[in-house]
């Protein structure tokens, strides 16, 4: 009898440890994509006030891509309340152009500050778990999701076309971001609204999300794209960036440079695009796409330039636009229009892997 429940203990224990494990192990979800031709199209953009015309989604359709992201400010409350997000959330659900797009398209998701609840917001914000049932909410998210039960809205997806694979690294620049550090010349250039900060105690993706992000990228995959809301390698401009913690940035730096994965980065927030390239070594270098914004460009020429910048800035509404042709080992990164149907690129780079 006793040896008896001995073995019942050590069951009991192992069963203890298995569910433990799986429960901090949070798999990625995966996509399967079409095979009708060679080329996979993903779509993505920022920057959205419902409050305007949503019929540039009607365009965005029009390139059937396979996956579209959702970056960040996919809508913009009115004030700091959460009743203002939770009513600019049903205004886009409800939109016709939107409910075409979602009914033929795998839409995925992460937040900036306009979604979030506050501007240029962080862990501070008082309602950012209330902010966070909203987005789980529109997004459709299924009940056993992982981002249900813990904090943040980080996220792994896999596209799968044949035997090659992508992975989709989704970061949550916002529930766990500490607090940039205020300029003290405002509007001077290169010091906007804030500048670097180099404490050890400041934090963009905070503890458990820095090592969930190191088990991803330890992973191989053909192709490897990692959303940040905001932006990760321009240095030159001081408004929210990955540079304004610079010991943040150099981490996110040393991981992705040591990855096997061919990897870039997307980005939205500032209200124009461009496309940015950051060289490590001879052999090794990471691009960055930003696509800003939807239907809510700036009112003036954008004259920024960064040294990490290729090409020009692009001042009217856009999106992002990345191809990958199979058979020719390529990837195109555009910028297109979306108030046009199939208009030519705004900014386009093309990428061999």
């Amino acid at each position: 009898m006793i040896e008896f429940m001995r073995y019942k203990s050590y069951l009991f224990i192992i069963y203890i440890f298995c569910l433990v494990f799986y429960n901090n192990r949070i798999h990625a979800e995966e996509i399967k994509l079409k095979y009708e031709d060679n080329i996979t199209t993903i779509g993505f953009g920022s920057c959205n006030d419902q409050t305007l015309s949503q019929k540039f989604w009607q365009n965005i359709n029009s390139y059937n891509p396979d996956i579209f992201l959702q970056i960040g400010d996919n809508v913009y409350g009115s004030g700091d309340g959460i009743y203002d997000l939770a009513e600019a959330y049903r205004s886009l659900k409800n939109n016709i152009y939107y409910r075409n797009l979602s009914s033929n398209t795998k839409i995925l998701g992460i937040w900036d500050d306009h979604d979030y609840g506050v501007n240029d917001g962080g862990n501070n914000y008082k309602y950012k778990h209330e902010s966070k049932e909203l987005f789980l909410k529109f997004f459709n998210i299924k009940k056993n999701d992982k981002r249900n039960y813990r904090d943040g809205l980080y996220k792994e997806y896999t596209l799968n076309y044949k035997d090659k694979n992508i992975q989709i690294i989704i970061l949550d620049t916002r529930f766990f971001k500490s607090d940039f550090k205020l300029t003290d010349q405002r509007n001077v250039k290169g010091k906007e609204r804030y500048i670097a900060d180099y404490s050890k105690n400041k934090t963009i993706l905070g503890y458990k999300q820095w090592i969930w992000l190191e088990e991803k990228l330890s992973k191989n995959f053909d192709i490897r794209i990692i959303v940040s809301s905001f932006q990760v390698l321009p240095l030159d401009h001081g408004w929210e960036k990955w540079g304004n913690f610079p010991l943040e940035q150099e981490r996110l730096y040393s991981l992705v440079k040591n990855t096997s994965s061919y990897t870039f980065i997307i980005s939205g927030d500032r209200h124009f695009g461009a496309i940015y390239k950051k060289q490590f070594d001879k052999s090794t270098s990471v691009y960055e796409l930003t696509s800003s914004s939807l239907n809510k460009p700036l009112k003036f020429s954008i004259k920024e330039q960064d040294s990490m910048q290729l090409g020009e800035s692009i001042s009217e509404a856009n999106f992002g636009l990345i191809s990958i042709d199979w058979d020719k080992n390529k990837i195109y990164l555009e910028l297109k229009s979306p108030n046009q149907k199939g208009s030519n690129s705004l900014l386009r780079h093309e990428l061999s892997f």
